[in-house]
C-alpha cells in the first residue's frame, strides 16, 4: 500500500510539473530526538490500520493534516496515548523544520545538531536568536545548539523545538 501511495504521489507531481503547476513535496527533515515515539498496540490493535496511520503521518504535508488525523483517531480510538502524542508532535516538528530548510535535527550528547540545506551560520542566527543557549556553526551546513540536560526530557524538548520553529501545536 505504501508503494502504491508513493507511486500515485510521484505520478501526480509529474503531471503538475508538466502543466507548470507547483509540485507538492513531502517534508523530509529527519528528526531524531533520542526517545521513543510510536503507536501503541493497545491504542490501535490492528497491524494494518496502525501501519496505515504511520504512513499517513509520514506523508503529511501540514500541521493541519496531522491535527485532522489526531481528531479522526480520537473519534475512533479515544484520546491518543502519550507515545502517540509524541509521534504527532515530532511529525509537526518535521514539517516545520522542512519549511525552514532544515535537513535534520539530531540529539547527540548535550547538543541538538542541526543540518541545514544552506548556510548554517545564517540559518542558525535567525533560528536561535530567541534562545539563550549557545550555538556553534561547525561547518557550512551544520550547527550545534548546546543545551542543559533538562532540555532532553521529551515534553521539554518538544515544547522547546515547537517554540523555536514557531509552530506551537
Amino acid at each position: 500500500m505504501v508503494g502504491y501511495q508513493m507511486y500515485c504521489e510521484l505520478l501526480a507531481n509529474a503531471v503538475r510539473q508538466m502543466k507548470n503547476e507547483p509540485v507538492e513535496t513531502i517534508p523530509v527533515a529527519n528528526i531524531d530526538l533520542g526517545f521513543a515515539a510510536y503507536i501503541p498496540k493497545n491504542y490501535i490493535p490492528a497491524d494494518r490500520i496502525r501501519l496505515d496511520v504511520y504512513r499517513r503521518i509520514a506523508v503529511a504535508k501540514t500541521a493541519e493534516e496531522l491535527k485532522h488525523l489526531e481528531t479522526e483517531l480520537a473519534d475512533v480510538y479515544g484520546p491518543p496515548a502519550e507515545e502517540m502524542k509524541l509521534l504527532l508532535n515530532i511529525a509537526a516538528i518535521r514539517i516545520a523544520a522542512s519549511g525552514l530548510d532544515i535537513k535534520s535535527i539530531v540529539a547527540h550528547g548535550g547538543n541538538l545538531v542541526f543540518s541545514f540545506a544552506g548556510d548554517a551560520a545564517k540559518h542558525a542566527k535567525r533560528l536561535f536568536k530567541n534562545t539563550t543557549a549557545r550555538y556553534t556553526a561547525a561547518d557550512e551546513t551544520t550547527a550545534y545548539l548546546h543545551l542543559d540536560k533538562n532540555y532532553f526530557e521529551p515534553a521539554t524538548m518538544i515544547s522547546f523545538l515547537q517554540k523555536m520553529l514557531g509552530r506551537d501545536r
